[in-house]
């Protein structure tokens, strides 16, 4: 089934194309999965991916759009506005860095198992015992970089501290 890349669209299931994605992962000398639709089928988990981890700035721009972008914002990124009816590259370059981590075989939707270790941490008054501590989950830190500047708490933004 071909991927969906309607701006705004209530049925869209990607933010870019395949050929975008073919293209972007050829200039990086990257080799992907051997059909149109493992790659379509990746680049759809990307777009999950993203929209479900990382809560982005502003507001979508159509009340029944799919996907969460585009949006409304606000804020300036690298000191320019955000066309409100456009997706902006690093959003498309995020998930095609999302699609070829799925075809590498890792799946940041799996569950966190805990740790059986009896050691504890404590902070505070808080005391959370071994067996209870979350495993470690890789990170993704080339999709943090392209997404900094988009993601409530990125780049730009205070952090408080009391005092």
């Amino acid at each position: 089934m071909a991927l969906d890349t309607t701006i705004g669209s209530a049925a869209a299931d990607s933010y870019g194309t395949l050929a975008a994605y073919t293209a972007y992962s050829t200039s990086l000398g990257r080799t992907l999965a051997g059909t149109d639709a493992a790659n379509e089928i990746n680049l759809r988990k990307g777009a999950l991916f993203l929209d479900r981890k990382f809560d982005f700035i502003g507001s979508q721009q159509y009340q029944y759009q799919a996907l969460s972008w585009p949006r409304l914002v606000r804020d300036l990124v690298d000191d320019f506005p955000v066309n409100p009816d456009t997706i902006p590259e690093d959003i498309k370059k995020a998930q095609f860095e999302m699609a070829f981590v799925f075809q590498g075989g890792l799946d940041p939707f799996a569950t966190i198992e805990t740790s059986t270790t009896g050691e504890s941490i404590k902070v505070g008054p808080i005391t959370i015992a071994g067996q209870n501590l979350p495993t470690s989950t890789p990170r993704i830190v080339v999709i943090e970089g392209l997404l900094r500047q988009y993601i409530i708490g990125g780049a730009g933004q205070i952090s408080l501290r009391r005092g």
